[in-house]
């Protein structure tokens, strides 16, 4: 999902409903992104932009009572979200977002924060929002995620941190962990040198192995 131009109206300062989703994989990621500007493509991330190909595009669909909208803009005045819904399926007063992701889907995993900040714009533009779907490319199938008060918790005690963290000057330490594996920031996060664990200092004066060479 990628977050639009909307404004929440709110005096608090906005987050986008994206830095959910990378606030629960990485705080670090989060600031490079969302406070840095830093941003890297990857295999991933390429991917992801091709899996966003059709929603990605402004659209509106109608059929038997059902209302279909493409990349809507939402917002939250009460928690200062904003971002742009991929997919909303509207019937009866009630609303079904639905997020594309690439992978494969893993329940509790940081894109069902990101689907619980979407519900909670809506849930706030007066819609009964009980269920929401995360796509999965991969599997070229929805998986229901239940919007219930556990989530909505979760996603509003996550918005108050993202914005303590966009509001700090200093970056977070890295995690240094398998997820730096696959994160298309690694070059420009250096893991290694940021966690915040004790390094070893570098002996600059004795001279390295200059390896074998085969010319």
């Amino acid at each position: 999902m990628t977050d639009g131009p909307t404004s929440s109206g709110t005096d608090l300062r906005e987050v986008p409903l994206s830095a959910l989703e990378h606030f629960a994989y990485c705080h670090r990621q989060t600031a490079l992104i969302h406070v840095e500007g830093v941003w890297s493509e990857s295999v991933e991330t390429v991917r992801g932009d091709l899996s966003h190909a059709n929603v990605d595009l402004p659209g509106l669909q109608r059929r038997r009572g059902l209302t279909v909208i493409r990349s809507l803009p939402v917002w939250s005045h009460t928690h200062g979200l904003r971002g742009i819904c991929d997919v909303v399926e509207f019937e009866k007063g009630t609303a079904t977002p639905v997020e594309y992701k690439v992978g494969r889907y893993k329940a509790g995993g940081p894109a069902e924060l990101q689907l619980g900040g979407q519900a909670l714009c809506l849930l706030e533009a007066g819609f009964d929002v009980p269920t929401g779907y995360i796509y999965s490319v991969a599997e070229r199938r929805r998986h229901p995620v239940p919007i219930d008060v556990e989530l909505l918790d979760r996603v509003v005690a996550a918005t108050v941190a993202v914005r303590r963290l966009l509001e700090t000057p200093a970056l977070p330490a890295a995690r240094n962990d398998a997820r730096c594996r696959r994160c298309s920031l690694r070059e420009d996060c250096l893991p290694e040198l940021t966690d915040g664990r004790q390094q070893a200092r570098p002996d600059l004066l004795t001279p390295r192995p200059l390896g074998q060479w085969r010319d």
